[in-house]
This record gives structure tokens, sequence and C-alpha cells, in this order.
């Protein structure tokens, strides 16, 4: 294959070269103003990604996806690795990461600009992207979109080189760039679908470059093969998220135009996550110049099929977006960002185009690079100011949750356990950030259900705008001091609390409270008296203590029976029963010896149960359906159960 022309020899810095200098200095400013503050912060999806990443350093293997939180492609948590192996398990490595491939996917929007309206005009589409706020919201969180954007901005760059060059080395890097497009986001397959198609073209149109396009095909084929293989034999996990959101229903597709035709200057997406909640797509400066853009981009493309190409391009990046529900959705349909800074761009180069025609060119800057200005200080603003002052964001953001854990990390004494209420030892949160508390043993557990007390002092963070009465609860068992509060409890209540507690075991141990071992496992202790007199219809409230003596792999439940004479072992009937599992929220798996969980369990009392005595006793079987744990201490028993005494019932 012949090569085509060379490079134009170097001339020096062109006249107005250092605009790019500029421009990326600001993008990086608004892209990085806000990592300080959101240290603490960390969404649950992006903390999905550093629990994989974390697995990944853990045990290194390729896989080209990854099948936890609906299935996500492997990419963007190979990149985390490298973060979180410089700067720890922390949300800082993630927000990193992350600006650091937005910055670079300006570079590359450059690149591809370059190809589409020189380089004059790349400028003016690199700092359009630089101040979009919705590019701007993005690239502040470390989800696998962004890579996306930074590889598809390259590879068509690339091929665009590769169809103006026709060399070997541009087709084959284009081609690279396609295939690894695979393992970014799932809205990259629209963009690989358009390059496609292009590529059908200039086939078709373009005979010389054949074996380059065939050459560029290889190699991407190469590249998507292990996704491909992947796909091949688990189509259930590459299918199953897209296959959730999607919508083929020509009235659901109509509704999702008609929001996007709203977004670009009214109302845009809601979700706070992905967006201001509510705000358009383009402020007033950006806007005036898109709008320019898409009357001038024929004559501000280097070809004006170039222009076609810009259209078609944003077309592949909306449609994930019309197909599935909650339009307009902002990430699903990131990749229009890229079409937005070029047409702005091609906007901004016609109006200094026109302002040359009547006043100085140094002058005919003034208005595009006014109205470029203006908008980045309203996405400053916006996202600075509005966005991260929103009280939903932080919840969304489970600053409680963050915060905290830098102020346990920074406060207390390495082997401290800690435990958050409410929540799962599984909280993609609290696994990632566990391991910057290492090597504390972290605990959670939903105190509206059990509550979990250390033998040793521990610190507790509560959500106490869920559960109000946590202190007094904890109060019960342990004697605290408030370690922190949000700081705006000042404006009302707190929204989370961080206490430091020391447990007052004989709580539970005096010698009132007799404790059984139920297969040398489990010891349970009754700890709550029980009524002697009830009315049927009511519930008899029983609280157990509940100890694991040996590390536990499974999940366990407690049974309440209530009987009478004679018992059920003896033919006679069992009136009520209740059965509850042990601390659903925090499974014995994550339980250590040095740990009570305190629990209760209500035994429902038949309104129909004739007056008389009756028995009340519990017993532990494997949940949900196994075998009855036998009693081994303090000595061993025929039976399984415990009797806890007896009740007389009256009529209700």
């Amino acid at each position: 294959m012949a090569l085509r022309g060379t490079e134009a020899p170097h001339r020096g810095l062109r006249r107005y070269d250092w605009l790019i200098v500029v421009v990326l200095l600001a993008g990086t400013f608004l892209r990085c103003a806000a990592l300080g503050r959101m240290d603490g912060m960390l969404h649950y999806d992006e903390a999905f990604n550093g629990v994989d990443a974390l697995s990944l350093l853990r045990s290194p293997r390729l896989t080209p996806f990854l099948a936890g939180n609906y299935g996500r492609e492997s990419g963007w948590c190979y990149v985390l690795t490298l973060f979180i192996a410089t700067w720890g398990a922390r949300p800082f490595a993630l927000r990193l990461a992350v600006a650091f491939t937005s910055i670079l996917t300006l570079a590359a929007s450059y690149r591809l600009a370059k190809e589409l309206l020189g380089s004059h005009g790349a400028t003016w589409a690199t700092a359009a992207l630089a101040v979009l706020y919705w590019h701007v919201h993005l690239s502040h969180l470390a989800l696998r979109a962004n890579l996306f954007l930074l590889v598809g901005a390259l590879a068509l760059a690339f091929l665009l080189r590769a169809h103006r060059k026709n060399t070997w080395p541009d087709w084959a890097v284009a081609g690279l760039g396609l295939g690894l497009l695979a393992y970014t986001y799932f809205s990259a397959y629209l963009w690989i679908g358009f390059a496609l198609l292009v590529l059908c073209v200039w086939f078709v149109r373009s005979p010389k470059q054949r074996r380059g396009i065939l050459l560029g095909l290889c190699i991407a084929f190469l590249a998507f093969l292990p996704m491909g293989l992947y796909a091949y034999a688990h189509p259930d996990q590459i299918l199953h998220r897209a296959g959730d959101v999607q919508t083929f229903s020509p009235s659901a597709i109509w509704n999702n135009l008609v929001a996007w035709a709203g977004a670009w200057f009214k109302h845009g997406d809601e979700n706070a996550e992905f967006n201001l909640p509510g705000r358009a797509i383009l402020d007033p400066s950006l806007g005036a110049l898109l709008l320019v853009g898409l009357v001038s981009l024929p004559f501000a493309a280097k070809r004006r099929r170039r222009g076609v190409w810009v259209l078609g391009l944003g077309m592949a990046s909306i449609v994930p977006s019309l197909l599935s529900d909650y339009a307009p959705h902002f990430l699903r349909s990131i990749g229009l960002t890229i079409p937005i800074s070029l047409l702005a761009g091609a906007g901004a180069m016609a109006l200094e185009r026109a302002g040359r025609a009547i006043t100085h060119r140094r002058v005919a800057l003034l208005l595009p690079a006014a109205l470029i200005v203006v908008a980045g200080a309203t996405t400053y603003r916006d996202f600075n100011v509005r966005w991260l002052n929103d009280p939903n964001v932080f919840i969304l953001m489970e600053a409680h949750i963050n915060r905290a854990i830098n102020l346990l990390h920074a406060s207390t004494p390495a082997d401290m356990p800690v435990y958050f209420s409410p929540f799962t030892p599984s909280h993609p949160v609290l696994e990632f950030r566990s391991a910057e508390l290492a090597p504390r043993h972290v605990g959670a557990f939903d105190s509206h259900y059990c509550f979990v007390v250390s033998d040793v002092p521990a610190a507790y963070v509560s959500l106490s705008m869920y559960e109000p009465d946590f202190q007094s609860t904890l109060a019960q068992w342990a004697d605290s001091t408030v370690l922190e509060q949000d700081r705006a409890a000042s404006q009302g209540a707190p929204r989370y609390i961080v206490y430091q507690a020391t447990p007052r075991l004989d709580a539970w141990t005096d010698g009132s409270h007799e404790s059984r071992v139920f297969a040398d496992a489990l010891e349970v202790r009754s700890i709550s008296p029980i009524s002697s007199t009830l009315s049927a219809g009511t519930t008899v409230p029983v609280r157990l203590a509940i100890r694991a003596l040996r590390p536990l792999g499974r999940a366990y439940s407690v049974f309440v029976h209530l009987y009478g004479d004679p018992t059920p072992y003896e033919g006679g009937v069992m009136w009520s029963q209740g059965d509850s599992q042990i601390s659903a929220s925090y499974h014995p798996a994550y339980w250590t010896p040095h740990e009570t969980i305190i629990q209760q369990f209500d035994l429902p009392i038949p309104a129909s149960i004739p007056a008389g005595q009756y028995t009340v006793a519990i017993g532990v079987y494997e949940a949900p359906n196994g075998p009855r744990l036998p009693i081994t201490a303090p000595v061993k028993r025929q039976w399984d159960y415990i009797s806890l005494g007896t009740i007389h019932i009256v009529g209700s």
C-alpha cells in the first residue's frame, strides 16, 4: 500500500495557538476546583467501580466485563487501579482519575475537531467543551462513560486522519480505538456502528483506501474479540442492563423526543447524579454559539460532507436515551457532548469571521470569547455553588458516610471497631472505604431490626434523619459521647451523628439472664422479661442477645413458639409462632467473636386462643428452611429448644 503525502514542515507557533493552552487550563480549573470538597462524597455507582478496582488489585486478572451492579464494561475499573494503588481507597483517587480522563478528553476532542474544522475551529470547539456544564458535571463523577468519550474521540480523530492521509499506522490506531470502545460504556456501541457505516461508505467511494480500511477492521475485530467471546458465553450479563431500561414503544419514543426537544434550552435531566436537576443543556451563551454553528457548519467544516458527519454522530449519540426510559438521560447520551462542542466551535468561528469583515482580527475574537467566558462562569456557579450545596446531593453522594469515615480515619485508634446504621456491610461505599479504615473492623446493621454491641469501645455512625431513636437505643447498652454531627445541624436536626461508645456488658450478662449454646456456634440469651399475663390478640416481645462462638458462613433464624399442655411434641397444638432471620442486615459471615447482636423477635397471640396457661419457647435453625441446631451447653440436651417461661392469656 502506497503512503500518501507527508506532514507539512513545522512552521513555529501560529498567531493564536496560545489560545488552546488557555482553553486547556480553564477546562482543567473547572474540572478540579471542587476536588477538595468532593473528597467527602462518593456515589453508590462510583464506589462499586472502586470495589471492583480493588478486587482487580487484590486478585490481578483480565476480564472484559464485570457482572456486578447490573453489569459493566471493565475498562474503567482497570484505569482506576492505577490511581487507587497510588492514592489509596478514597474518593480523591477516583476523582483524580476522572479529572485526568476528562482533561485528556479535551485534548482528544481538539484533535478530532482539528480534522473537521481546522486548527482555529478546533480551539473554539475545545473551548466550548471545556465550559459545557454537561461535560464539566460528569467530569466530576468516576463513571465509565467518561472513558468512552476519551477513547471515542481519539478513535474518530485517527479514523478521519487515516482517511485523509491513508497510512498504515493511522488505520491501525483507528481500528484499535474502535475495538477498545467496546470496553468503555454500552452507549459506545452506537459510535462503533456509526464508524462502521462511515467505513462502508469510504470502502465503496475510495478504492485506494480499501486495504487500509480492511487493516483497521481486522485490528478492531481482534481488539473486540475478548468481549465478543464473553458476550457469547454470557449473553444474559451483557444484555441485562440494556434489557431493563430499553423501550421500543412508538409512544414512549415520541415522548422521549419531546423531552429531548425541551432539554436543549428549557428543562434537562432531573437526575441530580447527572445534572443540576432540570438544568437545560445549553445556557444562553453556548446556545447562541450552537445555533450559529448549525447554520454555518457546511461552511465551517473543512469539507462540506463533514457537516453531515457531525450531525450523524449526534444522532448516534442520542439514540441510547431515545430508546430507553427516563429521557433525557444525560449519562446514556454523554457522547452528544462532542457534537455539541463541534457545533458551538463552528458557531464561534463563524462569529469571528463575521467580525473580521468589519473590524480588526483581534477585536473579532471578543464576541465569541465573551460568550465562552460567560458560559464558563455560569457552569462554575451551577456546579460549585448550586449543585454542591443542594441538600439532596448530600444524600445522593453519600456524604454522611464519607465525611464520617474521614473523621474516623483521622481521630480514632486503629483497633477501634466501627459500625454504620442503617446499612449493610456489602454497601459499596462502605466496602470501598473500609480499605482505608483497615485494620479497624467495619460492620453495618439496621437499628430498626437489630443492634450490634462490641465488647470493647467502638464508634457508631448513625443517619439520624432516618433513625432518630438511635441514641436512646445505644444508651441501653453503652455509654456514649458525640464525636461529630452534621455541620448543617444548626439548620435543623443533624443528618448524621458519629458516636464513641463504651459498652456496659452487665446490661445483658448478669445472672438474671440465662444463656444456651446452640451447636457450639451461637450463644443465645433472653434479656427481657416476658409479662406473666397478656391478652389474646396482642404480641409477646422476645428480646435476645446472640453471640457467635466461631466463624459462621451462613445465615440463621430464630423461631418463637407458643404452646400449651400437652406440647406439640406430645401431640398438642402449636398455637402461634414467630420466625425471623438473625440480623438480616448484618450477615453472620461478617460477625466477630467480640460482638453481641441484640434483636427483638415478636410472637403474635391469636385473638381466638382460649384463655389459660401457655409456654413460650425459642430455638435456632439454619435459614431459610434448614435443620434446627441442638443445644450443646451448658450441657447437651436431647431437645433443641428453650422454654422462656409461662404466660397467662386472658380474653381480648
